[in-house]
């Protein structure tokens, strides 16, 4: 390990006392000591006291700038009072009642007059469960069983979806023998895999804007490419728009003009209670439909009226004005820290689009997953630097805004970022 790295982590344990005793207490009953992958870190994760708008104060009594917003969930920062005083006024009234209610429909109805490709919609618990039952549908609906992705995406932990991220265990990678890959943004790739696979394929799964892979735009031929060959060949085409539909009232493919046959939604749109949900052309949903259908699909917690009345308070508040506004503050972002690398000479390149950045410690540019530098010592240490700091953000180098965000929230990331590099710079 570097000096300088140990030095930040030096730094971090000093902050961080109680965080360390809790985690080595958890430990105990998590292997690892805890029980979502995506939140730890080396030397160990901290813990969270309570969040209030664009910040979460941790049991050690930091106050952190939240630009990881729980991976672009609470894009209305944490606990605003619309969403959490109507999520909490209707489990006052009783939540897990085993039958219908008229909140589900009120927010089925709100996302299919919102989303250009869903004519009929289903709810389940994660955006795991959205790409997963989004895969079933297809299957069953096309009679296929292979799966393209492309390189890097990133569709939440089922089997099906093992071949666009590292499959690590063997049920995982027995399922990925029917998972094919095509490199994101590379047109004559996907062709050539259109023309070997087209007609043997149940669908095409992808992200609009590549998250887990590098927070990268698609560009406007690769997704029309995308959407010429599924209709050529009749593969359903989902967008897996489960971060992305935050950059436009009516999610990436209304931004960037591509309407898909089947959508994947998660995150946002239930208030910052579990949520997924996944939705599209009619006859395609159709295999759902509980005695016509060929695909079952239940879920205890399907629905439950708290999440539906937290997601419509959400899209109460997230109209295009200020969808508009949180675009413009993100644009900001990127640019402000494309100035500030160009300035210190450390190699940076910032991607994403609407709300989103990722810094990526290379001179690009970052068109797909291969792009992304291996760079983790690097990246480690300008995320403790970030987070020694004040500021929060993904350890890979992900944020994005928040409503509650102003010019001095962001002014802390563009100081912290001025103060962090010189570090990275460092240890390259």
């Amino acid at each position: 390990m570097d000096d300088v790295e140990s030095q930040a982590i030096d730094r971090y344990i000093e902050r961080t006392p109680t965080s360390r005793q809790l985690f080595e207490a958890a430990q105990e009953v998590f292997p690892g000591g805890d029980t979502r992958a995506a939140v730890y870190h080396e030397p160990y994760p901290s813990f969270v006291d309570s969040a209030s708008g664009c910040t979460v104060t941790t049991v050690d009594g930091e106050e952190l700038v939240d630009f990881l917003n729980n991976y672009s969930v609470t894009v209305l920062g944490h606990a605003p009072p619309a969403v959490t005083d109507a999520s909490s006024e209707r489990l006052r009234q009783g939540n897990a009642v085993g039958a219908p209610t008229e909140a589900a429909t009120a927010l089925a109805r709100r996302l299919v007059e919102r989303v250009p490709s869903l004519d009929r919609i289903r709810f389940c618990n994660s955006g795991t469960e959205a790409t997963m039952n989004a895969i079933r549908v297809a299957r069953a609906y096309t009679g296929q069983d292979r799966v393209l992705t492309v390189n890097g995406g990133f569709h939440g932990y089922h089997d099906a979806v093992s071949g666009g991220v590292q499959a690590t265990d063997r049920a995982a990678q027995r399922a990925g023998e029917l998972t094919l890959t095509t490199p994101f943004n590379d047109v004559e790739a996907l062709k050539t895999a259109f023309e070997q696979h087209g007609r043997d394929l149940a669908c095409f799964i992808v992200e609009p804007v590549l998250g887990a892979g590098g927070m990268i735009r698609g560009q406007e031929e690769f997704l029309e490419a995308a959407r010429d060959l599924t209709e050529t060949t009749e593969t359903p085409l989902v967008f897996d728009e489960i971060q992305s539909f935050r950059l436009a009232v009516g999610g990436a493919q209304q931004r960037y003009g591509v309407i898909p046959d089947i959508t994947t939604l998660g995150k946002i749109i239930g208030g910052g209670l579990p949520i997924g949900a996944f939705g599209g052309r009619k006859d395609i949903l159709a295999e759902c439909h509980p005695e016509q259908g060929s695909v079952t699909h239940t879920g205890t917690f399907n629905a439950n009226p708290a999440t539906m009345i937290g997601g419509m308070a959400t899209l109460d508040e997230l109209d295009e004005a200020t969808i508009d506004r949180l675009n413009r503050q993100g644009a900001a972002v990127r640019e402000q820290l494309e100035e500030i690398g160009e300035a210190s000479k450390v190699p940076i390149t910032v991607t994403g689009d609407g709300s989103f950045f990722q810094i990526h410690i290379t001179e690009g540019p970052v068109q797909s997953e291969a792009d992304v530098p291996d760079a983790d010592e690097p990246r480690r240490v300008l995320f403790l630097n970030l987070r020694n700091e004040g500021v929060f953000i993904a350890p890979r180098g992900m944020g994005n805004i928040s409503t509650p965000m102003n010019d001095e929230a962001i002014g802390t990331l563009t100081e912290a970022f001025s103060q962090a590099l010189p570090a990275v710079g460092d240890v390259l």
